[in-house]
């Protein structure tokens, strides 16, 4: 078996979504003077690589507490998108995926995460679903899609739309994922586990894609 690490490093002064607080990772112990180390982390629940779940929008949705490991986890494909001619993601792109079999995850290849690390990475118009292509990915009865930009929805957008479409869905997000193209296109398991917090919102994960 072979582990694809498909997570960026969580560090303090990180690029985060605007508005968002930086994370500030700050060692509290350290071993040459208490004997172990020790380190204090104070962050956002969507910093860095991490997924959203239905709490992330609807007050009446179950927190991360509420959802299984097997929420996320599973067989996944990968959709190239790094040709795509316009900054749109939309049914005809991801048509293939109607003659995949089994398939959990979907994890959108956009070739974004080239910029993380510079002002383009969040300013950027980086590709997005339209409403029909989260439609589409919502019909095809998975439990998330992945993506290696910030959102399926533009950084302006305030209602959103891809997100509660998906989440109507029952699907849950993974935003932020890097190295995608070190992954075949499918046959698979894609794995995305958050923390359990209670009434999570969000967290940030550590993905993998692993190969047999």
């Amino acid at each position: 078996m072979q582990t694809i690490d498909l997570t960026h490093t969580i560090h303090t002064g990180m690029p985060v979504f605007p508005g968002d607080q930086s994370p500030n990772l700050r060692r509290t112990h350290f071993v040459n003077r208490d004997g172990f180390a020790q380190t204090a982390v104070a962050m956002s629940s969507h910093t860095g690589t991490h997924v959203d779940c239905a709490a992330h929008l609807f007050a009446d949705a179950p927190g991360l507490d509420w959802l299984g490991p097997d929420n996320f986890t599973g067989w996944a494909a990968v959709v190239d998108l790094t040709s795509l001619p316009a900054p749109r993601i939309d049914q005809p792109d991801l048509a293939r995926l109607a003659d995949i079999d089994g398939l959990d995850f979907v994890l959108l290849r956009t070739g974004w995460d080239r910029h993380w690390k510079t002002d383009l990475y969040y300013q950027g118009e980086f590709p997005v679903l339209t409403e029909t292509g989260a439609r589409f990915l919502g019909g095809l009865g998975l439990k998330g899609i992945g993506l290696d930009t910030p959102s399926p929805d533009p950084v302006r957008s305030h209602e959103l739309p891809a997100h509660h479409i998906l989440f109507d869905h029952g699907l849950v997000i993974v935003e932020n994922l890097t190295n995608l193209g070190e992954l075949p296109l499918q046959d698979f398991v894609f794995s995305c586990l958050p923390l359990r917090l209670k009434d999570g919102d969000g967290c940030p994960v550590r993905a993998v894609g692993m190969t047999f």
